[in-house]
């Protein structure tokens, strides 16, 4: 039998409050060491060392706020002006387009173009079936009718 990982999109949650005091009470009161508690609170002995520290360092074992994480540098105004002036334009498309009208600094993939537009509500053809091609016929047709 194989382990199958499983991941998720979301980061995880921090733990309850009321279970960080818990271990970190019956820590300081003697009922085991680090490894033997974690056990008991079903953890990590380093997350109940971790724990440990911050109540000795700043008097609680609340978690620190989530932060920001990362933004996207795509100007969407930008984006969103370019999709209205040729919305039938593919992914590479608008990338050219929108690298040619920002600062070297904000340029971007049409990876990152089409996950803009995404999260934006934007909806893309899978692909540009019935457009021109741009370079021409790569074969010519024999003249025979099978």
């Amino acid at each position: 039998m194989t382990a199958k990982l499983y991941f998720n999109v979301a980061m995880a949650e921090p733990y309850d409050i009321a279970l960080r005091e818990r271990a970190v009470t019956a820590y300081h009161a003697g009922e085991g060491g680090y490894h033997e508690l974690a056990a008991l609170f079903q953890i990590g002995w380093r997350t109940l060392q971790r724990w440990v520290a911050r109540e000795r360092a700043t008097g609680s074992v609340a978690p620190e706020p989530k932060r920001g994480g990362w933004t996207s540098p795509i100007e969407m105004e930008t984006l969103k002006r370019i999709v209205a002036e040729a919305p039938d334009s593919t992914l590479a498309e608008l990338c050219w387009e929108y690298n040619r009208r920002v600062v070297r600094a904000q340029q971007s993939t049409p990876g990152s173009i089409g996950r803009a537009l995404h999260r934006e509500g934007f909806v893309l053809k899978k692909n540009d079936r019935g457009r021109a091609n741009a370079t021409g016929r790569t074969w010519q047709p024999s003249g025979r009718r099978s």
